[in-house]
């Protein structure tokens, strides 16, 4: 059997993976359980990029990256066992996972995936991921699981426009003041619920105006997207920690 491992080369897709679990576990508190669950996550996410990548080239028939997804999908399983086994209802976050997922395999198969609808089906997905990091530890769902899940949801929306409006609609008008607009009433609503939160969406309203229109190469914009990530998963978790 061969294998052909693609390389994740995207910024915004390793933010996704691994900001809502962290946000998961400071909204819960720590479980070891947790750890393993987020290692079995990052599989599952090698596994479904490899899969995306096979339909998106279908017609070339490169089974080698369908092993490589298998490979990726039995490893996760192993390391899922535990988490599985500390709170078995975890898995009805997957179940809910699976209609986005289907979504996401037709738009690739389709080879559209820059379509906006693509964008926010990866995004619940990993928003879901987040609410399963803190289920584990708080047994049920509480407030401040719900709260990272929008979190995560409103964050990545953001991203995905700024993206659209520097590189793949950058000469498109309507996404421009989508993203404006959208960021800056997220800004408000942060503001409105806590000043806290505000402040965490102040960010992201910044770099959606002044990013715009400067020509920015995806490395730059890469790399403002890791410090974006960072600064709001470190203010989230002190709200949560400290405010609420």
């Amino acid at each position: 059997m061969e294998f052909k491992f693609k390389k994740q080369n995207q910024h915004g897709a390793w933010a996704m993976v691994f900001m809502p679990p962290i946000l998961g576990m400071v909204a819960s508190g720590f479980h070891p359980s947790q750890l393993f669950f987020i290692v079995g996550w990052l599989l599952i996410f090698f596994a479904a990029d490899h899969i995306l990548y096979f339909f998106k080239r279908i017609k070339r028939k490169e089974y080698e990256v369908l092993n490589s997804a298998f490979l990726f999908t039995f490893l996760s399983f192993l390391i899922l066992i535990y988490p599985i086994v500390t709170e078995y209802r975890v898995i009805f976050f997957f179940l809910c996972m699976i209609p986005f997922g289907i979504l996401n395999a037709y738009f690739s198969y389709t080879r559209d995936e820059r379509n906006m609808l693509n964008n926010i089906a990866a995004i619940i997905i990993f928003s879901l991921a987040g609410g399963a990091t803190g289920f584990l530890n708080t047994h049920s769902m509480t407030f401040n699981l719900y709260f990272v899940m929008i979190v995560s949801t409103l964050y990545f929306i953001g991203s995905a426009l700024v993206v659209k409006t520097v590189i793949r609609e950058k000469n498109n008008p309507t996404y421009k003041w989508a993203s404006f607009i959208y960021h800056f009433i997220v800004m408000i609503i942060g503001f409105i619920y806590h000043p806290v939160v505000g402040i965490a969406f102040t960010f992201g309203f910044i770099r959606a105006v002044y990013v715009y229109g400067r020509g920015w190469k995806p490395k730059q914009l890469g790399i403002l997207e890791i410090i974006h990530v960072v600064f709001v998963t470190i203010v989230i978790s002190l709200f949560m920690v400290y405010f609420r």
